[in-house]
C-alpha cells in the first residue's frame, strides 16, 4: 500500500492562513458527499493513534487504518481512495478478537469514550440501504482486551472501527477481511462462552442504524462503495 506522512495544515484565521505542524496517516482525500467538499477540521492529531492492529486468533493479524476524523460536525477524509487494501483473514464464526490502537509517540490510550463496529459484505445491491441491511453494527467494542466477535460473512467484507474521544471528535479505522469459517454452522460459539470463561461477546443489530449519523453514513458509504467499485462492481447509490 502506498502511504506517507505529511506534517503540514493550513487553517483559516479570520481569512488569514496560518500553519500548524500536525502529522497525517495519510494524504488527505478530500471526498464529495452530495454536492458538498468536506475536508479540512482543526483537529489535533497527534492525540488520536495512527492505526489500529486487529488480532485474529489463532494467528492472523490485520491492520484498521486511520481514514477519517471528525469533530464539530466537520470530517477530514484520509483515505487515498486510490490505494488497495488487502484483507486479512478469519477462519472463525465466533472469532476472538483484540483491537490494539497503535500511536506514533505514544502509548497510553486514556482519553477513548466509546467504539462501534460496522461490519458487511462487499457485494453489489440495488442500492446502499439493501447493503446496510445485510451489515451489522457492534456497540461498545473492548479496546485492548480480546473479545468474541460474531462474524456475519463468509467472504471479502469491510471492517470499520469508529472511536469517539473526550475532546469530542472521533477518528474512523477501516480494512478489509476474507472470511474462511472451517465449521458450516456457529455451533463452536459454546466453546466460547463457557461459564469460565471471562470473554465478552458484543451485542449487534442492523446497520442501518448508522442513517442516523449522516457524517458516520456518509464515511462509510464512500469507503465501501469505493472498494465495491474496484471488485468490479457498480458503485452504490
Amino acid at each position: 500500500m502506498s502511504c506517507f506522512f505529511a506534517f503540514f495544515a493550513v487553517i483559516i484565521i479570520d481569512g488569514g492562513a496560518v500553519s500548524k505542524s500536525i502529522s497525517m496517516a495519510f494524504e488527505p482525500s478530500p471526498t464529495i458527499f452530495g454536492n458538498e467538499t468536506v475536508a479540512g477540521s482543526k483537529l489535533i492529531y497527534e492525540t488520536v493513534p495512527s492505526n489500529v492492529s486487529i488480532h485474529v486468533e489463532p494467528k492472523d493479524t490485520g491492520t484498521l487504518y486511520l481514514s477519517a476524523l471528525i469533530f464539530n460536525d466537520t470530517v477530514d477524509i484520509f483515505r487515498d481512495l486510490n490505494d488497495e487494501l488487502f484483507p486479512f483473514q478469519v477462519v472463525n464464526w465466533y472469532q476472538l478478537i483484540k483491537l490494539e490502537p497503535r500511536y506514533k509517540e505514544s502509548s497510553a490510550f486514556e482519553n477513548f469514550t466509546n467504539s462501534d463496529l460496522v461490519v458487511g459484505q462487499l457485494q453489489d445491491f440495488d442500492n446502499f440501504d439493501n447493503l446496510l441491511e445485510q451489515a451489522r453494527l457492534y456497540n461498545n467494542i473492548p479496546l485492548n482486551e480480546t473479545f468474541i466477535l460474531d462474524v456475519p460473512n463468509r467472504d471479502v467484507s469491510f471492517i470499520l472501527l469508529k472511536i469517539d474521544f473526550t475532546d469530542g471528535e472521533s477518528a474512523i479505522y477501516y480494512g478489509l477481511y476474507d472470511g474462511n469459517q472451517q465449521p458450516k454452522d456457529k455451533s463452536e460459539v459454546n466453546l466460547r462462552l463457557n461459564p469460565k470463561s471471562s470473554l465478552k461477546m458484543p451485542e449487534s443489530e442492523s446497520a442501518t442504524e448508522i442513517k442516523n449519523d449522516d457524517l458516520l453514513f456518509n464515511i462509510t458509504k464512500t469507503f465501501v462503495c469505493n472498494d465495491l467499485y474496484k471488485l468490479g462492481y457498480e458503485k452504490c447509490q
